[in-house]
């Protein structure tokens, strides 16, 4: 057995005490993550250790989650103390750091950031974030999940965005509250995309054109 199989047994044994439908949903993310990995030339077996490590703190109760956030010295928002459920990916990290000893540096981001995103993240982010968003119960459950998944085969920052979009939509529908990381991560993400460097070159217009003549 290969050295990152055994951490994904590691921490795949840690699931053992936690809910079965939380293990459930955790397999498929990283069924979903292997599969994204493959056809973006990244290594299966990280994603699959980055999406066993995301929600290793997903069922522990508020309290639980801010206790051990402020523990690991990590910073807490306002917007994480109204909804501490935002800080299972960043306390899963410190632990799969600290007690795990994993110190591959983009499998800790995708765990770290997978709920809200990032300004910049690394492929393997991108990976787990979306993989968790579609995995196959969710996506039978809204459409759209479905269509962004099929849009990630073939380009993942397009799909980000549109996620990115579809829970701004979920946000405004819902009345509910849209974190200041994710918001600024999304803003990010919306300039990266139209940056003028990634569109063809602006022609001058030629002189024989009657636009191009003085008014």
């Amino acid at each position: 057995m290969t050295p990152i199989r055994r951490q994904v047994e590691s921490v795949r044994a840690a699931y053992g005490s936690l809910p079965r439908g939380l293990r459930q949903h955790v397999a498929r993310v990283a069924r979903e993550a292997r599969d994204l990995a493959a056809r973006w030339d990244a290594d299966p077996d990280r994603a699959e250790l980055a999406a066993w490590g995301h929600d290793l703190f997903r069922a522990h109760p508020p309290a639980e989650q801010l206790r051990l956030a402020t523990e690991a010295g990590l910073p807490i928002t306002e917007a994480d103390r109204r909804e501490p459920v935002l800080l299972h990916g960043p306390i899963a990290a410190v632990v799969l750091r600290e007690r795990f000893l994993l110190t591959d540096d983009e499998v800790l981001a995708a765990v770290r950031d997978h709920t809200l995103g990032a300004p910049a993240m690394p492929l393997l982010a991108k990976i787990i974030l979306l993989a968790d968003k579609f995995e196959p119960r969710k996506r039978r459950r809204d459409p759209v999940l479905r269509e962004i998944r099929r849009l990630a085969r073939r380009d993942l920052d397009t799909a980000l965005l549109c996620w990115a979009d579809w829970k701004w939509v979920q946000e405004r529908t819902f009345g509910w509250a849209s974190h200041p990381a994710h918001w600024e991560a999304r803003q990010r993400w919306v300039a990266e995309h139209h940056l003028d460097r990634a569109m063809p070159p602006i022609l001058p217009l030629d002189s024989s054109d009657p636009d191009s003549l003085p008014e």
